[in-house]
């Protein structure tokens, strides 16, 4: 890789200036009991939004899709990059330190092992900053800023694109997942969840001495990657279905439990929720004033759905909303099933409203063109089964 083609020139000394602010703010931040606890991620980011909110450069969202596709891959590119290194300068560090232990009979193992540990923790706390960082220039590419507070929102979504957070059984379309994700916000389950996972990641990559190097360096970027595909996939919808959510609260309060319960079986039509989905959910239930009232209605079968459907507010616009919500949600990974345009199809119908399969093709190329050089939702986003489910 290039480095000055990875970053543009000037970028990468202004990259070092805000690794630095980020790591000293953070260095105020932390406590060596957020590191016994597993709080340390949780506590990170809330030090990190602070100050990307007060000292950080923000980016402007450019208004042409493809020149924001072409932003994200250079975000992407340069996080990942990044990533790759310090997980090979990490590595580096516990190969040598294993092999001056060996050549020393192990006489210097006290002194070099706790570097090496040192240096391993610092490559997992890095690879965080820059993989929030990458997260945050994303959403704001997009027109999306992640202020201060936006701490679980953020969690969520790393430890769904991480890996960390799943399916747990096969015949769950993704109920107990968003009931978990939901239940995290009170908990503060996801920093503890993601700690531990990434811990534990960084230990193993390192278990192999000189091979270490090579594996750390391309398991980083990878990883990157695919975080940056799930923001990718994440933001764009996440900002048309909230703005469709607000337009049918202000127009009928009482219809924006339908529209919650009408994504959802948007997003299980075509089998169970990917990571992407999850997270659009669980950010939408965020803010309802009682998630558990809604999700006994998360079934499989729609029918009761589309009865209540019929018997909404009869104020049109209400329903021209509720049915935009519909097909944001449907096209929002760029992709349309079949079983989805059935179901929205079938949602129409119940509204009193035509149905326009053109105008549902439109909304799946806005997010593909939308979600750049790194595809749809679907393909950055799941579906998503946790570590050690069947």
């Amino acid at each position: 890789m290039n480095l000055a083609r990875a970053i543009p020139e000037g970028r990468v000394s202004a990259e070092l200036r805000d690794l630095s602010t980020v790591a000293t703010a953070l260095g105020r931040a932390l406590r060596l009991r957020d590191i016994r606890t597993g709080k340390w991620l949780g506590r990170m980011l809330t030090a990190y939004l602070a100050v990307r909110e007060d000292r950080l450069d923000h980016l402007e969202a450019p208004a042409d899709a493809r020149e924001r596709g072409r932003a994200a891959e250079s975000v992407v590119r340069r996080a990942a990059l990044l990533s790759a290194l310090a997980g090979a300068g990490s590595a580096g560090s516990v190969t040598a330190a294993t092999v001056a232990t060996s050549e020393t009979g192990g006489w210097a193992g006290p002194f070099v092992l706790p570097v090496a540990a040192l240096a391993v923790a610092s490559e997992t706390l890095l690879r965080s900053i820059v993989h929030l960082d990458m997260a945050c220039d994303l959403g704001e590419l997009h027109g999306l800023h992640f202020p201060p507070g936006s701490e679980r929102e953020l969690l969520g979504a790393y430890a769904l694109a991480f890996g960390a957070e799943g399916h747990e059984t096969e015949d769950d379309p993704g109920r107990g997942l968003v009931e978990r994700m939901i239940g995290y916000q009170e908990s503060g389950g996801p920093d503890k969840l993601m700690a531990s996972r990434m811990v534990s990641e960084s230990l193993l990559r390192s278990a192999v001495p000189f091979a270490d190097v090579a594996i750390s360096s391309i398991v980083n970027w990878r990883l990157t990657q695919r975080v940056g595909r799930f923001m990718e996939g994440y933001v764009p919808p996440r900002l048309a279905l909230g703005k469709a959510v607000q337009a049918l609260r202000e127009k009928s309060p009482e219809s924006v439990d339908l529209l919650a319960e009408g994504i959802w079986f948007v997003f299980i039509a075509d089998g169970r929720l990917t990571g992407v989905e999850t997270a659009l959910l669980t950010h939408l239930l965020r803010r309802h004033e009682s998630p558990s009232s809604l999700f006994a209605r998360f079934v499989r079968d729609e029918s009761d759905w589309l009865r209540r459907l019929r018997h909404m507010t009869p104020d049109p616009l209400a329903r021209d909303l509720l049915l935009e919500g519909l097909e944001i949600a449907a096209g929002s990974d760029g992709l349309i099933e079949p079983s989805e345009i059935a179901l929205v199809r079938d949602a129409a119908h119940a509204l009193g409203k035509p149905f326009d399969p053109e105008r549902l093709a439109a909304r799946a190329r806005e997010f593909e063109l939308g979600s750049g050089a790194y595809g749809s939702s679907r393909s950055a986003g799941g579906p998503v089964t946790r570590a050690g489910a069947p």
